[in-house]
């Protein structure tokens, strides 16, 4: 009897033994195979964060706007771009930089000076750069670093290198890059001129003027073509100047003066004065929209006839020419 359950109790080990090993085995198998998952997350994680080549949407693919930012001394300097519908990365196209002015943002400037239409009926590239901070206040600085400036910001710097950097990602037509602001981008406009004269072929100034260190040591090149509108009665940018700021008329005669514009013609509208000043081929290389009682605001649409919006203006005159001159 004794041996009898001797036997069983063996049996019954033997069996518990063999549902161990084989639980045992089992749990071996999805253990290795939790291990093998972990360490492919892990891989694939890691191919991420150290890969350059992971599959990013080039610009050349894609249109409309979009936020875009690049490191520049530093720091985070960042836009917004506009690439119309009608992009073919096989040819070259024009860009215009359009600047908010004191206080603004490339976003709410955006809203208040959209040349969406224009860059779609027109075909160009359309760059909104967002100014640095000076306290709470976004801004522009027109000089290189020194006297005349609000802050140690090299704007100049920042979009010298957007625009080496931007024809590496678009097909753009490095002839023909015109800048055109409002108030502080206003004056920021004639400071890229005046520094950056062998980049940028014709600007434009909204409600801004020239502040006295870009007006004394201008390094402009001819031909540097300029359209000007102005309010009369804009008391933020006085038309007759302040301390630090040039007189409209100054700043008109310094310009043709530049391109050898010396031929003047004036057109009469209602509540608006056109000088266009020519050269001697006749070609007009200095435009003043002179705003009778217009104050400090982009939009002068309501002064202007024809309906022609300040935008149409600013790129009607500025599409005439590219760095060399006059487009015939």
């Amino acid at each position: 009897m004794l041996l009898v359950k001797q036997i069983i109790k063996e049996k019954k080990n033997e069996k518990l033994n063999k549902f161990e090993s084989i639980n045992n085995k089992g749990m071996r198998i999805k253990y290795k195979s939790f291990c093998i998952r972990i360490s492919i997350l892990i891989l694939f994680l890691s191919s991420c964060k150290e890969s350059p080549n992971i599959e990013i949407p080039n610009l050349e693919s894609r249109k409309g706007l979009l936020n875009r930012s690049l490191l520049y001394q530093n720091q985070i300097r960042e836009y917004i771009l506009y690439i119309p519908q009608s992009y073919n990365e096989d040819k070259p196209i024009p860009v215009m930089l359009n600047f908010h002015g004191f206080g603004g943002t490339a976003q709410r400037h955006l809203r208040n000076a959209d040349m969406r239409k224009l860059s779609e009926s027109e075909g160009f590239i359309l760059i909104y750069p967002q100014g640095t901070l000076l306290g709470n206040y976004p801004h522009w600085n027109p000089s290189s670093i020194g006297e005349g400036n609000k802050s140690g910001a090299d704007d100049l710097g920042f979009i010298d290198k957007l625009l080496t950097t931007l024809p590496e990602k678009i097909n753009i037509d490095t002839s023909r890059i015109y800048a055109c602001g409002y108030s502080n981008g206003g004056f920021f406009s004639y400071g890229l001129a005046c520094n950056l004269n062998s980049e940028i072929a014709a600007i434009g100034s909204v409600a801004g003027t020239m502040i006295a260190d870009t007006y004394e040591n201008c390094q402009a090149t001819v031909p540097k073509p300029m359209i000007n509108i102005h309010g009369v009665n804009d008391p933020i940018v006085p038309y007759e100047g302040a301390p630090g700021l040039v007189s409209i008329n100054n700043v008109l005669d310094f310009w043709s003066e530049l391109n050898f514009a010396e031929n003047m013609e004036i057109n009469f509208f209602e509540g608006v004065e056109n000088y266009v000043y020519r050269d001697s081929l006749e070609n007009p290389m200095v435009s003043h929209f002179k705003i009778i009682n217009g104050g400090h605001t982009w939009d002068y649409n309501s002064f202007l006839s024809s309906n022609t919006s300040t935008s149409e203006l600013i790129w009607e005159f500025v599409s005439k020419f590219d760095i060399n001159g006059y487009i015939d």
